[in-house]
């Protein structure tokens, strides 16, 4: 009220006191009173200031029960402690206390006659650690303490340094400082709780657990006010909790249960529910009518989603899954749903769907709560790895299910296919009706009554016939000019790419069964290429079980899924081998059977050698994925091909299913480029793309066939340059030779020019090239062909050519030396 504020009695005794003086002593007086009541106006504004700080603080804070409670709110979800609050009214505290120092501070002698200035330096301090400038609130904290501050404000003040240091991470400091004093001061000191409130806090940062839990109880019983004492003693019975002590748990959550209405409703209604939990000897009926009594409650309106929570937990424990999603859902649709409830709630649902075998929809949950995060936080890193496991299953889950959809309608008859889509367009369209009445009854303004009305455009039936009845005639087409006419529409639509120099068109379809039916693929090629899309994803989403998630009952379906789509032998002989895998050591008789089908129906394919002659891999000394595919990436290096192309037929089998695979497959690629030429490797490399499109090898090789085709498949562009190769063609059996040429010849070849140089290169399978870089004009060979030479290195009986470096180039990517020499 006004008049427990000091100024109002200052105006009243000023005022009866000017009454009797005359008025030069009027005039001197006016002064001194303008000079004080402007030093109590400025304090009060920064007091007034700071007071709004703080209760937007409260109001907008977001406690996270389900973690530790800080003891002190001080930012908001998603600030940076490190950076000043969004927060306003501490700033402005700030420069009405730096003003009343700078206007009325009396420091004679380092010592301050105006004691006022101890309560504006205490509030410069706080008002720059609620900003989070830690450093200047430690200066002005520091400062008072060494300015004489009468006892109270000196208490206080050391305290608050205390909590300065702590946020800067001077915790074994703040702890030697404040420990002392917490300890000296007597239980009904104003500063008692604070004090050890602030150092309970600091033994927490320590991990002190004990520690703290001894000092935020005597906080807690003693803190006069009542919100305090609510988070001091929930604080302490999550203490109690961590350190297994149950009882002395449930005592403190008890202690906050009695306080009733007097403290804050957040802290009763957890406590409640928290007490609930830790009694072992409720029954599940009584839990279930305790959490039933407290929704009934209207004064828990705000909390219906912690309390749809409980019962979700509650029903998730007991094993009845149902009952215990019905709640999550719940919970998820309360209004006053709070950011860390609704992602504790995902990530349940999350866990909960992997652990069923449904990753799809485990996957749509971490997509859900990853938004929540902060995208530098180790939660939102913890959560985004645990997404990108489940990147593959997703991405196949998704392909099988839409391939499978479009094989299903193509085995309908016509009749069927337009039965199915009049009867999805129907539902579209109730769908459409349903949300649109829903809108219309949440809307409450004064044109809502016109929706009952026939006029057009305020009746959603008719509104919703009208649009179904253009989508039927017209199609979804684009809102543009001419958009009756399809064939502007089709040339507006046209778009270049520029990666792949490409056009796409986009294709108008009219909602009506007929136009659906049409778009389904007509050919036996296009429907051949579906089904093979949808056996390589459940071959993969069958691998990726067995051995990334090593669940081997839904692995095996998948697989199984695959043989009965007949498919190719490449898929077929794969999908045989990891069944029988799968099925080694838990049903041998059943393995067996898959073994002997592998061996019988597929005997020339590696997976038949491997099964049929184990002891030629049990024997080999590379024992771990990695080491095997460094074996075969060097031999590539190497440019034996050949060797290379072996390896590879082996490791496809033994690294299948493993994650090794699609680097394997990656590899092979390449050596069949190299072997074969640009064609082969663009062909390898799309087969890649297609079977590993959700890993990271997949999706470079898509980029690989991108750029081939945006270099109109790697053809020889530009300034030709005079650089030669002169070229020594050996066949594949004569390799030794062609080492053995190299070793002589490179010595002569270095005598005459030190710029050229050897090589050995595989053209193809069937032969090497030795190779002389480094010519500038075809001249010098000449020059170096001398009678004696040609003799001593056989020259004259040796195939060689000299051609361009560009030409050269040619030769190995496209394979074309033969067809130019015939």
């Amino acid at each position: 009220m006004f008049y427990r504020r000091p100024a109002f009695w200052l105006n009243i005794l000023t005022a009866l006191f000017l009454s009797s003086c005359s008025t030069t002593k009027k005039g001197i007086l006016n002064r001194e009173y303008h000079t004080l009541t402007t030093k109590f106006n400025v304090l009060f504004n920064a007091k007034e200031a700071f007071e709004v700080g703080e209760s937007i603080l409260e109001e907008a804070f977001e406690d996270n029960f389900f973690e530790l409670l800080p003891v002190e709110p001080i930012n908001l979800r998603g600030e940076n402690i490190d950076e000043p609050t969004l927060v306003p009214g501490f700033d402005r505290a700030e420069e009405k206390a730096v003003k009343a120092i700078q206007k009325h501070s009396i420091n004679l002698n380092n010592e301050q006659y105006n004691r006022k200035m101890d309560e504006a330096y205490l509030l410069l301090g706080k008002a720059r650690y609620f900003d989070r400038r830690f450093f200047p609130a430690l200066e002005a904290f520091n400062f008072l303490l060494k300015s004489g501050a009468d006892q109270a404000v000196f208490t206080e003040g050391k305290i608050w340094r205390e909590k300065t240091n702590i946020r800067l991470r001077n915790v074994e400091l703040a702890i030697d400082n404040l420990g002392p004093l917490a300890r000296a001061l007597k239980a009904k000191n104003k500063y008692y709780p604070l004090a050890n409130a602030t150092l309970a806090q600091a033994f927490t940062n320590l991990k002190a657990l004990d520690s703290a839990v001894f000092y935020i109880k005597r906080a807690a019983l003693e803190e006069p006010k009542r919100k305090n004492k609510s988070r001091y003693l929930y604080i302490t019975g999550q203490l109690f909790e961590q350190l297994g002590k149950r009882d002395s748990a449930q005592w403190a959550y008890k202690q906050i249960v009695e306080l009733k209405r007097k403290g804050p409703r957040k802290f009763l209604v957890h406590s409640l529910i928290k007490e609930n939990e830790l009694d072992t000897t409720i029954t599940l009926e009584k839990r279930e009518a305790f959490l039933k009594k407290m929704l009934n409650n209207y004064e828990n309106s705000d909390h219906f989603h912690t309390l749809e929570r409980a019962f979700a937990l509650l029903y998730l424990k007991e094993h009845q899954d149902s009952l215990a999603l019905l709640h999550f859902n719940r919970s998820l649709e309360s209004p006053s749903l709070d950011s860390y409830t609704q992602i504790e709630n995902y990530q349940n649902l999350a866990d909960y769907y992997f652990q069923q075998g449904n990753y799809l929809e485990s996957g749509n949950y971490l997509d859900k709560t990853l938004p929540l995060y902060d995208l530098k936080s180790r939660a939102y890193q913890k959560i985004q790895r645990k997404r990108d496991n489940l990147e593959e299953v997703i991405f196949y889950e998704k392909k099988a299910s839409q391939t499978d959809s479009i094989l299903k309608l193509l085995a309908m008859t016509k009749s069927e296919q337009l039965a199915f889509f009049e009867d999805y367009i129907n539902k579209k369209q109730e769908q459409e009706v349903a949300k649109a009445e829903q809108e219309n009854q949440q809307k409450r303004f004064q044109f809502s009554s016109r929706s009952k009305t026939s006029f057009y455009f305020y009746n959603q039936n008719q509104l919703l016939t009208g649009k179904q009845a253009y989508l039927a005639n017209w199609g979804n087409r684009p809102n543009v000019d001419n958009w009756r006419s399809a064939s502007s529409i089709l040339t507006l639509s046209k778009t270049a790419t520029s990666a792949e120099n490409q056009r796409t068109t986009s294709i108008l379809i009219q909602e009506t069964p007929e136009s659906f039916v049409a778009t389904l693929p007509k050919t036996k090629k296009e429907r051949d290429s579906l089904l093979l899309i949808t056996q390589n994803a459940y071959l993969q989403l069958g691998m990726i079980y067995k051995e990334k998630f090593n669940d081997f009952s839904l692995g095996e379906k998948r697989l199984e899924r695959v043989l009965l789509s007949n498919p190719p032998e490449g898929i077929a002989v794969q999908a045989l081998y990891h069944l029988y895998k799968i099925n080694e050591k838990s049903a041998p008789m059943k393995a067996e059977t898959f073994k002997n089908e592998i061996i019988e129906k597929h005997p020339k394919t590696a997976f038949a050698q491997i099964l049929s002659n184990p002891e030629n891999i049990e024997n080999t000394e590379i024992t771990t994925p990695e080491k095997r595919y460094s074996k075969v990436l060097t031999l590539f290096e190497q440019q034996k091909f050949q060797e290379t192309l072996k390896e590879i037929e082996l490791l496809a089998v033994l690294l299948s299913g493993t994650q090794m695979e699609p680097k394997i497959s990656l590899l092979k690629a390449h050596t069949l480029g190299r072997l074969k030429g640009v064609k082969a490797w663009k062909e390898a490399l799309n087969e890649v793309a297609v079977n590993y499109s959700a890993v990271e090898e997949g999706i470079e090789a898509k980029k690989i066939v991108e750029r081939i085709t945006a270099l109109n498949e790697l053809e020889e562009t530009g300034t030709i340059y005079k650089n030669y190769k002169w070229i020594f063609p050996f066949k594949s059996d004569q390799k030794e030779n062609a080492e053995n040429f190299i070793s002589s010849f490179k010595e002569e070849l270095k005598k005459h020019n030190n710029f050229w140089d050897l090589s050995l290169d595989t053209y193809n399978s069937d032969y090497y090239f030795v190779v002389v870089h480094g010519i500038r004009d075809p001249k010098e060979i000449e020059q170096w062909k001398t009678t004696e030479r040609q003799t001593v290195f056989g020259l004259n009986n040796m195939e060689n050519f000299v051609t361009l470096a560009s030409q050269y180039r040619d030769y190995i990517k496209n394979k074309t030396w033969l067809n130019k020499s015939k």
